[in-house]
């Protein structure tokens, strides 16, 4: 029941803010980043699909805090009807030392039934296509000239490659 509850939230707010992000997004805060996997742990089938944990590094290309790298993992659920679920930690560093704890949730895909059952063929290759991703972000820092971050959230959108490897994401702030 939590968990649809959450994903009604989530799909509420990204629909609603949708129309937001776009009109004002030059005068709302932002960042580009752009991650690499350095690795890929299989969990495996679980009751709610086929999980999997994805450790990355990447940067800040551009906005808040630009050239600032990025560690964490993408503890992915690909769910039954092939819509994948994103909870991603993330630790962000900054070249100044300023330094940030990053949430992210949301989605990955739409609903492809079969999915699960393409990626546990050993067979299985990626394919070379860039899927949307989307979703919230939270953040927490000390850095006093970002202490707004500890009360704004962001929603994303994106790409993301399993051929390559690539995930991009451009965040901007939901807040008024």
């Amino acid at each position: 029941m939590g968990r649809l509850l959450f994903a009604a939230i989530m799909t509420a707010l990204v629909a609603v803010t949708g129309a937001a992000i776009a009109d004002d997004a030059m005068a709302t805060p932002y960042l580009v980043a752009e991650f690499q996997p350095v690795g890929l742990n299989v969990v495996g089938l679980v009751p709610e699909g086929l999980r999997f944990d994805a450790p990355a590094r990447g940067v800040i290309t551009d906005g808040l805090l630009a050239g600032a790298t990025m560690t964490g993992i993408d503890y992915v659920l690909m769910r039954h009807d092939g819509v994948g679920i994103i909870d991603a930690r993330w630790f962000v560093e900054h070249p100044n030392g300023v330094t940030v704890a990053l949430t992210a949730r949301g989605y990955s895909g739409e609903p492809a039934p079969g999915v699960i059952e393409a990626m546990i063929d050993p067979a299985f290759v990626p394919p070379d296509v860039d899927i949307p991703i989307h979703g919230a972000i939270w953040m927490e820092t000390m850095a006093p000239q970002y202490a707004f971050l500890n009360h704004t959230v962001f929603g994303f959108t994106g790409t993301s490659n399993w051929a390559t490897g690539v995930l991009r994401v451009t965040a901007r702030s939901l807040a008024p």
